[in-house]
């Protein structure tokens, strides 16, 4: 009986000691800016050059069909490096996402049109479902057309993983990072959001170092 009852002490003691360091991982995350020095290895500076072809990667639809927040903004930078004149064609990138019934791409080139952007110089890549997929689906079709050069427009976080990514195959790429809402995440939640995302960003680099993908 007293070895049960040391036992039980023992959990109690673990599952309490858990609780408070778990709780202290959540308010260091929360109210410290760890998420602010994980974002910093990540992050590639602007390069905006003349190119032939803005690349831009989707970031998720919703279930109404519409791009949500990180979409958003890829398309959104897009557009404006494409009205600036800084190519001709601008292409999307983005399968059907998991138990969605719509490629990205569709979704981002009929807001595109919509932002007044010549569906002549809209391209579209509907097969791909992860940023290696898209390496090589735009390496393709870029080889096809003769085109050397591209802008490559994705999140901040995302950007670093994505540019070798593309490079490994061969592309001569331009980043262009969309806008970096990730560095003006100051409020709890908004750290506590992150934090995953860029575990993930983390994670992906390592598994395609080992495939070998950058």
């Amino acid at each position: 009986m007293a070895k049960n009852r040391s036992w039980v002490r023992k959990a109690f003691f673990l599952l309490h000691l858990s609780l408070w360091l778990a709780l202290g991982v959540v308010l260091a995350l929360a109210y410290t800016p760890v998420t602010f020095y994980l974002l910093k290895p990540l992050s590639v500076p602007e390069e905006i050059k003349d190119s032939d072809l803005i690349v831009v990667l989707g970031g998720g639809v919703n279930k109404g069909r519409y791009l949500n927040l990180i979409s958003t903004h890829r398309l959104i930078k897009g557009a404006q490096i494409y009205l600036d004149g800084r190519a001709d064609k601008i292409l999307f990138c983005g399968g059907i996402p998991g138990q969605g019934d719509v490629a990205e791409a569709t979704v981002m080139a009929q807001e595109a049109r919509r932002l007044k952007i010549p569906a002549a110089d809209i391209l579209v890549e509907k097969k791909s479902k992860n940023t290696r997929e898209q390496a090589l689906e735009v390496k393709s079709i870029s080889s096809s057309l003769r085109l050397k050069t591209i802008l490559l427009v994705t999140s901040s976080s995302h950007m670093k993983r994505a540019l070798l990514s593309f490079e490994n195959v061969g592309l001569q790429v331009y980043p262009a990072p969309a806008d970096p809402y990730e560095k003006y995440t100051e409020d709890p939640m908004g750290r506590l959001c992150l934090f995953p995302v860029l575990m993930y960003e983390y994670a992906g680099i390592v598994y395609y170092r080992v495939r070998g993908w950058i």
